[in-house]
């Protein structure tokens, strides 16, 4: 056997009952990207310190993502100030697909408990700013719509600015550590107008999802294509993400019984889609990133991820690491055995190699949803009516 099964993850998977914490920050510090920096600050407070709720993080650890933490050198005092009215503040919008997903869409959790009709407080965001092209990244005008929203309503500032009265979610899910069930809320109430419910696992050929047609990224299996020619062969569906607009892979993920493919940021995709999914990943090291089991085990996934042993690699071509598979055939044969035995995998697996077995654990109940956002609002800012 060349496939090993991933059941330990580095970083943390926790999975945290509730709601995450919102934050009321007065006289907020909204700071701009500094010229001789490539990180966007995050939030400070009125002493200039940073605000936590605002940080995006990684393994357990507060290890900034993508931001700064510290006050930017020369930067004086912020004298410009923003109108008054309650804001809200979804995070920076960030352009890879992934990192979109579970970076900045899981700040825009408080916008479910906006009741119709009432007024919305302004979104601000660390963004492109207006004239923006938004025609590299699709899905987010897409995902916005879904919400309600338009790329019109993100406001940001070109300029540092204190806000009287800022609204600072906590992140819904942060990588390799911990995820709310709200996330998935938000993202089934996004996914759901792209299937019918009679189309779910309507279709029982399984699917690959490949980056054989990626001429650049992260991470791939360079000989991937190896692997793909077999199971094209053997009757699975081969996909190439990329060349899917979001509502399509949205509606892929719904209609098919079993997906497969290199892990990657596709497989994000499961949060739009329904409860219950299954899929046979290939990963490229024996530690599972801990967002992928947080993913699962919000959505109600059966995910089997799967190291090929004897895996090397190299940089260059295009991408930061290249995975070479050392068997891709034996790999593809074996992943045409797990598809057959999809139903009892978990199982069989355990009777294979006991020692790798781990229970995940289990979903805690959704509480209630007390009051709305805006009910919420009105007892911590006085005058909002």
């Amino acid at each position: 056997m060349i496939l090993q099964r991933s059941e330990a993850i580095y970083g943390r998977a926790d999975l945290r009952p509730g709601r995450p914490a919102l934050r009321v920050v007065e006289d907020a510090h909204y700071l701009v990207r500094a010229s001789h920096l490539d990180r966007i600050p995050v939030i400070f407070d009125a002493a200039g310190q940073m605000v936590p709720e605002s940080l995006d993080h990684h393994s357990g650890e507060r290890t900034p993502t993508w931001q700064t933490t510290e006050w930017p050198e020369g930067q004086g005092p912020v004298t410009d100030a923003a109108p008054e009215g309650p804001t809200l503040y979804l995070g920076a919008i960030h352009p890879h697909y992934g990192h979109f997903i579970i970076n900045t869409l899981a700040r825009f959790w408080p916008l479910l408990d906006l009741d119709q009709g009432t007024l919305r407080p302004t979104l601000l965001c660390h963004g492109p700013g207006l004239g923006a092209d938004w025609s590299g990244t699709p899905f987010i005008p897409e995902i916005l719509g879904r919400l309600g929203l338009s790329v019109m309503d993100l406001a940001s500032f070109d300029r540092p600015v204190r806000i009287p009265t800022l609204l600072v979610p906590q992140a819904a899910l942060q990588q390799d550590d911990y995820a709310f069930p709200v996330m998935a809320d938000l993202c089934r109430e996004i996914g759901r107008g792209y299937y019918a419910p009679d189309e779910v696992d309507a279709d029982p050929q399984p699917v690959y999802l490949s980056k054989t047609r990626l001429r650049a990224g992260v991470r791939r299996f360079a000989n991937e294509e190896a692997v793909t020619r077999v199971l094209e062969r053997e009757g699975v569906r081969i996909v190439h993400p990329e060349l899917l607009s979001f509502p399509e892979q949205v509606r892929l993920f719904a209609r098919h019984r079993v997906i497969l493919g290199a892990n990657g940021s596709a497989f994000h995709s499961l949060l739009f889609a329904p409860p219950g999914r299954r899929v046979i990943v290939l990963t490229d090291r024996l530690k599972l990133g801990g967002t992928y089991r947080l993913i699962d085990l919000i959505t109600g996934t059966q995910g089997h991820y799967y190291y090929p042993t004897g895996t090397g690699s190299y940089a260059g071509d295009g991408f930061t690491v290249n995975f070479v598979l050392p068997d891709p055939e034996a790999v593809a044969a074996e992943l045409l055995g797990k598809i057959a035995r999809i139903d009892t995998l978990r199982e069989d697996d355990m009777r294979r190699d006991p020692g790798a077995w781990h229970l995940s654990p289990t979903i805690p109940p959704l509480p209630p949803r007390p009051g709305g956002l805006l009910g919420r609002l009105r007892g911590m800012l006085p005058g909002l009516d």
